[in-house]
């Protein structure tokens, strides 16, 4: 008999040494129905992959190490980039205003510093940390979540006028550039955003509400790049200003032909079919004006 429970003890403890699915619920007490079954299953599942403090093996610790590292390597490398565009912003700033101090724009310098001191005027904000993304523009300073998640770095990795000042066809007095080069970076960006607008309707269509706030958001931008058009136009045909300031008739058909328009909402096309779920309208109006 004694042989027997000695016999039976070494069973049991060569079973825990290696610890099965099926030892882990016989010796729980979990031999019943499919219910208790799966319960106790998950909850061995769940004690082998879940690595607490005192459950922590060594390749844990190594792994913990190698990510924090890899992060401080990156942080690092962001830093070095962010600190030389930073100084780079600084040097270009003051070159500018050396030279209207040169140029004897005493008015003009005035006026330069004046801008980069006080509140811009309505809902144009100061850039900061946080950039602001597609949608969410007047949560610029706040810490929303949306812009938490973003790479937070200004200036951003790239710019429109990075071909300007770093390409092969760059000019050395970067942010004094003749006026043709600008216009030419303008016709550039209205071609990007068409095709961008283009391969992202076809690749990843939007509908219902954020299709709408994104389509605005691209017609806001088309309508920026319009209006900067126009403003080269003004500077370079004389004979156009003169029309476009006397003729409103002129000046209205203008606009409607860049774009230029303010942004208006349709009336819902009503078709054969009901909505599809993701087309329903943000906001249901409860009276006719």
């Amino acid at each position: 008999m004694t042989l027997g429970r000695v016999a039976a003890g070494i069973r049991t403890l060569l079973l825990q040494k290696k610890q099965s699915a099926a030892s882990y619920m016989v010796s729980a007490g979990k031999v019943g129905n499919d219910e208790k079954w799966a319960q106790a299953t998950m909850e061995y599942l769940h004690e082998k992959r879940h690595c607490n403090d005192s459950r922590k093996r060594q390749h844990d610790v190594d792994n913990e190490r190698r990510v924090a590292f890899a992060f401080d390597r990156y942080c690092a490398v962001n830093e070095k980039v962010f600190d030389e565009r930073i100084t780079r912003l600084s040097e270009r700033m003051t070159e500018a205003l050396e030279v209207m101090e040169q140029l004897g724009m005493e008015e003009a310098k005035e006026e330069a510093v004046l801008l980069s001191s006080q509140q811009p005027p309505w809902n144009f904000r100061r850039p900061s940390l946080t950039p602001p993304i597609a949608g969410y523009e007047p949560g610029y300073g706040f810490d929303v979540p949306q812009l938490r998640a973003r790479q937070a770095e200004y200036p951003p990795v790239a710019r429109p006028t990075d071909d300007i000042e770093f390409g092969s066809d760059s000019d050395a007095s970067f942010p004094l550039v003749d006026s043709y080069r600008i216009e030419n970076l303008t016709a550039q960006c209205v071609a990007k955003l068409e095709k961008r607008h283009g391969e992202l309707r076809e690749a990843a269509p939007m509908t219902g509400v954020e299709g709408e706030a994104w389509e605005a958001y691209v017609a806001l931008q088309k309508k920026a790049l319009a209006r900067q058009q126009l403003i080269f136009d003004l500077c370079n045909d004389p004979d156009f200003r003169e029309r476009y300031n006397e003729d409103d008739e002129f000046r209205q058909q203008q606009w409607s032909q860049r774009g230029m328009l303010p942004l208006e909402i349709e009336e819902e096309r009503l078709h054969e079919e009901g909505r599809h779920y993701a087309q329903e309208p943000a906001y249901h109006r409860f009276r006719e004006m």
